[in-house]
């Protein structure tokens, strides 16, 4: 497979003069080269003798991977929606409470959504979120 790159040419010859100013310009346009791409990882299991044990070993191994990444997700989401939740809730309590008591409720608000900020960066879930 081969994917194309971005590199520049060389500035044409050809100008251009903008009427602002007369200020002259060259034209720089993207040339697309070939890059070759890297050849896969071959699978430890090419050259075992009893392949399909191999094989079967390596998908339980992906499969419990993905299992607890997919628990991970599941738990980060849920405690982050709840944080958010819980500090958007605190936010509003504060902007409707009057004087000093609205103010320490705005301020319990953005403690919390920081923490579920937090969250979010440590599990990689809500607006963070790298991976499916």
């Amino acid at each position: 497979m081969i994917t194309p790159t971005l590199a520049h040419a060389a500035p044409s010859s050809t100008t251009f003069v903008e009427g602002v100013g007369n200020s002259v310009s060259s034209l720089v346009s993207p040339v697309i080269t070939l890059a070759a791409v890297p050849a896969a990882a071959a699978s430890p299991c090419a050259n075992v003798d009893f392949s399909a044990g191999c094989y079967a070993v390596e998908g339980f191994n992906n499969a419990a991977q993905s299992i607890v990444r997919g628990a991970v997700v599941f738990i980060g989401t849920a405690a982050y929606v709840v944080a958010a939740g819980t500090g958007q809730l605190f936010k509003v309590l504060g902007s409707v409470l009057p004087g000093p008591i609205g103010t320490f409720f705005t301020s319990v608000g953005d403690g919390v959504s920081a923490f579920a900020n937090s969250i979010a960066v440590t599990f990689q879930v809500g607006p963070y979120q790298t991976a499916q």
